[in-house]
């Protein structure tokens, strides 16, 4: 019985795409800049999965134009409100570099200290959110748009009682997010 070698990529050769494709993975990104050029792979996260699927927009209030209009304001602030407690949450659990490099620093403390205030500012706005917010809008929130929970599984963990809307408590808790946002950005 003759093994077969696993193939390496040549060097200079790009990757086809990722090993196992998933609903979460799209071809969007253009990889050259001249026409035709192949396209790469991302994974979508959750909440932009839920965005392209068309679900932070109320389909029962866009049964007229005007409710149409204002629900698709409503999702585009919804969108960037978790793509802010998303880039937010990147920022609060990034990790500081270890100090096996501290030899090589050739200040006197080794220590810059631009990144950790800007980590501080950012964890101060978004613990002004937390209590602007109510506790389950919180929660759901930081573990959809934070932590990469699918919908169903984050709502059900908080609110049991919304097994069968849990799209419907995304969007109410998304709204809260909006309107926290708001508010600690004018206690600020």
């Amino acid at each position: 019985m003759k093994v077969k070698k696993k193939q390496n990529v040549p060097v200079g050769e790009p990757l086809e795409g990722p090993a196992i494709v998933t609903a979460a993975h799209v071809q969007d990104r253009v990889l050259g800049k001249t026409a035709g050029a192949r396209k790469g792979w991302s994974k979508l996260t959750v909440y932009e999965r839920e965005f392209r699927l068309g679900h932070l927009r109320c389909k029962t209030r866009c049964a007229t134009k005007q409710g149409a209009e204002a629900e698709a304001r409503l999702e585009a602030d919804r969108f960037a409100a978790a793509r802010a407690i998303d880039l937010g949450w990147q920022v609060c659990t990034a990790s500081w570099p270890g100090s096996c490099g501290f030899d090589q620093v050739k200040s006197s403390g080794g220590v810059p200290g631009a990144f950790v205030d800007h980590q501080r500012d950012v964890k101060e706005f978004w613990r002004r959110v937390e209590q602007a917010m109510g506790a389950n809008d919180w929660l759901i929130c930081r573990r959809v748009c934070g932590e990469n929970f699918s919908v169903a599984a984050a709502v059900t963990a908080i609110n049991s009682g919304y097994r069968f809307s849990t799209l419907a408590r995304f969007r109410e808790a998304l709204d809260g997010l909006v309107e926290g946002m708001k508010r600690a950005r004018r206690h600020s």
